[in-house]
């Protein structure tokens, strides 16, 4: 959803996105005065911050540019039998440690993916997760990679815990990473999963 106004001078979301996705041609000079008027009103809100001394005025040109800032975004969940509710931060603190992870990956590799739909349909799908799923349950796990899956995103991924040998990936490769004690060098030892063995 795109965040609401705070002045009368600025746009809408939906149009700002509008503008700049259409061909520079196809502006108009009403479009690139209204661009001008929306940024010249967002400056003006974080000038008085500035004035104020909360912020520098690198941060005041940051904050209006940050378009993160345009939207606003909303999380459901529903479970089994259960009814479909807005994810809260009251709601949030009632799950498991599990559920918290996966309640944080599945919009994240929903966002993930629909930013990948918008390229090109020859650009790579891949993203990388540092210690990932770390303190989730093995069954939520093997749900996360199913996700992946459908999804068709490829991964790269490093876990002290994690041999990546579920059901739903069909083929990994693995590299373990051995280091004595003493030594000033990592091995590498390599596996291959095909979905039935390591």
């Amino acid at each position: 959803l795109g965040k609401s106004k705070d002045t009368e001078q600025e746009l809408d979301t939906n149009e700002i996105v509008d503008i700049f996705n259409a061909e520079v041609e196809m502006l108009s000079d009403r479009d690139e005065a209204k661009i001008v008027e929306h940024f010249r009103s967002k400056i003006a809100l974080e000038e008085d911050k500035y004035d104020e001394g909360e912020i520098n005025y690198i941060e005041v040109i940051k904050n209006v540019l940050d378009y993160r800032k345009w939207f606003q975004f909303k999380l459901y969940f529903k479970r089994t039998g259960g009814e479909r509710r807005e994810l809260t931060d009251k709601e949030f603190s009632k799950f498991s440690g599990g559920e918290k992870a996966i309640a944080m990956y599945i919009p994240l590799f929903a966002g993930i993916n629909a930013k990948f739909n918008a390229a090109r349909s020859d650009a790579p799908r891949i993203i990388a997760l540092d210690e990932a799923f770390a303190g989730v349950d093995d069954a939520n796990i093997e749900d996360s990679f199913r996700i992946l899956e459908e999804l068709d995103l490829d991964y790269i991924l490093t876990s002290q815990a994690l041999w990546c040998d579920y059901k739903e990936i069909k083929e990994i490769s693995i590299c373990e990473l051995i280091k004595a004690r003493d030594a000033s060098s990592v091995a590498i030892r390599r596996y291959r999963w095909n979905g039935l063995v390591r």
